[in-house]
């Protein structure tokens, strides 16, 4: 009950907010998270953010965060004020410097993640160390990955690169190692093929039904339809509306089925909902099908 308040309360702010900022201020603390930052597929949330302490956590379920030519999320930690960051099912787009940076003995798990158009999609420096899985790097101007000095320590795996200047760069103040992905990470699963987006001119990073990406993840881990877990932040979904509540289809009746209802009770022109929402069978959507769903959940 008291996760299901904590992530309602969260799921609510992030419906309002405009920027990712915004979204942490108002998040809690849950488990061993300072901060339990959960945003809303429906929103693309603007600007970066800075985390110099505490465990942080950041479920985007999908949603875009745009830098809008600016800096992106760093955290940064060291023995009086450590910090780390885990983040999953994020796009992170249009940044002038990074997507994410991470330094001093920070340290944070990447799972399911797009870094489209910034200069880095990760810059790693110091003595930081982070595990990056199931995601993709598009469109970088610079690097993929940007290792600076020998420290840091990276895990790789199910991860693919196109269209980069470059997808991995080692020690890069001296330039003087340059690595290939196959040498930063040897033996684990690297594509280098387009994805297929939908439509990432308009921020759409969802995969076509025909991208290398589909079933291509981490096998120890499965997609809400079933199958083996696709690569990036957006899995491809091939089920059709089986459950009742069930608004973004995503097989599992949440919070996030709450807010995308919302969404279609207040404006349901701005809502890109996959399943209906009119849990009485009235041929309307509105509040008396919000309170059904916030039952159903609680109960």
């Amino acid at each position: 009950m008291l996760k299901v308040i904590i992530i309602m309360f969260s799921s609510f702010s992030a419906l309002f907010s405009t920027t990712l900022q915004e979204a942490y201020n108002q998040s809690s603390s849950y488990e061993d998270y300072d901060k339990y930052v959960i945003l809303n597929n429906e929103t693309i949330y603007s600007g970066g953010l800075g985390i110099y302490e505490g465990n942080v956590f950041i479920d985007c379920n999908g949603a875009t965060i745009d830098l809008q030519s600016g800096q992106g999320i760093w955290v940064y930690a060291d023995e009086q004020y450590p910090s780390s960051l885990d983040i999953q099912e994020c796009t992170i787009t249009n940044g002038l410097y990074y997507g994410l940076s991470y330094g001093g003995i920070s340290h944070g798990n990447v799972v399911n993640c797009n870094f489209h158009s910034t200069n880095f999609g990760i810059k790693l420096f110091d003595g930081s160390n982070v595990s990056i899985t199931n995601s993709i790097f598009i469109n970088q101007q610079s690097m993929g990955i940007g290792v600076y000095t020998e420290e840091p320590i990276i895990n790789g795996d199910y991860i693919v690169f196109w269209n980069n200047e470059d997808n991995c760069m080692e020690n890069c103040p001296g330039w003087g190692n340059i690595w290939t992905q196959f040498e930063l990470f040897p033996g684990n699963l690297i594509i280098n093929e387009d994805p297929l987006f939908s439509d990432i001119l308009n921020l759409d990073f969802t995969l076509t039904e025909n991208s290398p990406c589909i079933d291509s993840g981490d096998p120890n881990y499965n997609d809400s339809d079933g199958s083996i877990s696709d690569i990036g932040a957006n899995p491809f979904n091939n089920t059709e509306c089986l459950i009742s509540g069930d608004i973004n289809n995503d097989q599992r009746i949440d919070i996030l089925d709450i807010v995308n209802l919302v969404c279609v009770a207040i404006n349901p022109s701005t809502c890109n909902v996959d399943c209906n929402g009119d849990m009485n069978n009235d041929e309307i959507v509105n509040v008396l099908d919000i309170v059904i769903l916030v039952n159903i959940i609680l109960s």
